[in-house]
């Protein structure tokens, strides 16, 4: 629970960092789950010649530079919300098990409970940004979902309605990098 010191930091500064919130047995299931799924799309990509290497032979972060510098789109299947745009029938987006328990889970929505109040809903402006250290990326990349993230106001992206909403944007560290 928050004390009132932070509420208030919160309050004035308009953040509020909470570190070790998140249950350890919730981020092993999700990076299990992040794991499993990129292992099914990396052997995809393996089987169609997009990426050279073996699965076998890299490890999570590996197969993602490796996805990455092939070019293939793996941050559309991994990301929890549909596109603002190109939506189809098969767009991929993933809300595995594991990935609902994170968005449940009672302490971040007791911390999230103290700050707007009891009234509680996820809205669809939420991503999964798996970034790669940016001495692997093109110089010239810019895409948010793969390069730094500036920081933004995601109520701009909403309808009108919800103007009047209190609304609260969590990030969730899942590394320490």
């Amino acid at each position: 629970m928050l004390n009132s010191d932070q509420i208030k930091k919160f309050e004035t500064e308009g953040y509020l960092v909470v570190p070790d919130l998140m249950p350890t047995n919730i981020c092993e299931q999700v990076n299990t789950e992040y794991t499993d799924l990129l292992n099914s799309l990396y052997e995809g990509w393996f089987a169609e010649g997009l990426v050279q290497t073996p699965g076998g032979e890299l490890d999570f972060w590996g197969k993602l530079l490796s996805a990455y510098q092939a070019g293939c789109d793996y941050f559309q299947p991994m990301d929890i919300s549909l596109p603002g745009d190109r939506i189809i029938a098969d767009t991929p987006f993933h809300i595995g098990p594991a990935v609902f328990n994170m968005l449940t889970a009672v302490p971040l929505l007791d911390v999230v409970e103290q700050l707007i109040g009891p009234e509680l809903t996820s809205n669809p402006i939420q991503h999964v940004r798996l970034k790669l250290p940016s001495v692997k990326l093109d110089l010239a990349e810019a895409r948010a979902h793969i390069t730094a993230t500036d920081w933004h106001q995601d109520r701009a992206v909403a309808l009108e309605d919800a103007d009047q909403t209190d609304m609260v944007t969590v990030w969730l560290a899942m590394t320490d990098a």
